[in-house]
């Protein structure tokens, strides 16, 4: 009987940290920073795919915010999440529509869809540490950009 109780309070937390983190991504979408600021702990990291450093919780909101300059109609569809413990795993199809310059990107007015792999780690409803992983090669090559080596081949 304990055993069956210790199972439903994980599948509980499981379930709470799925809702957390799919709070996060409706107030990416809503650009509510106040609201994402809840819902991440203080001092958190977000590690990001690429080779640039970590994020820390001001400098995504910069980023993400100059993302819905470019792309207002930016959104992320939850396709899959897994919880185990305190950590949830969730794939995400991002939409969007180029209306304005990103990173030196001109305004295109291209559609655009990819795919974000994210892993968070939630404790006591916030998020604590964040990786993202997702498909940057192909959003840019949507939106024109080839990708050529920088010395030709011989």
């Amino acid at each position: 009987m304990a055993e069956l109780e210790k199972f439903k309070a994980q599948a509980k937390l499981e379930e709470q940290n799925q809702i957390v983190v799919r709070q996060v991504f409706e107030a990416i979408d809503a650009q509510d920073y106040a609201r994402l600021r809840d819902l991440l702990a203080p001092g958190i990291v977000i590690h990001y795919s690429g080779p640039q450093e970590d994020l820390t919780y001001d400098a995504a909101a910069q980023f993400i915010g100059a993302f819905y300059k470019a792309f207002p109609d930016y959104s992320h569809a939850v396709e899959d999440v897994f919880a185990k413990g305190n950590r949830v795993a969730i794939r995400i199809l991002q939409k969007a529509t180029q209306k304005g310059e990103l990173e030196g990107v001109p305004f295109t007015g291209n559609k655009i869809e990819y795919y974000q792999i994210t892993i968070m780690e939630v404790q006591d409803g916030k998020v604590q540490k964040w990786w993202i992983v997702e498909d940057n090669l192909g959003m840019y090559q949507q939106l024109g950009m080839e990708l050529k080596p920088k010395v030709p081949m011989k």
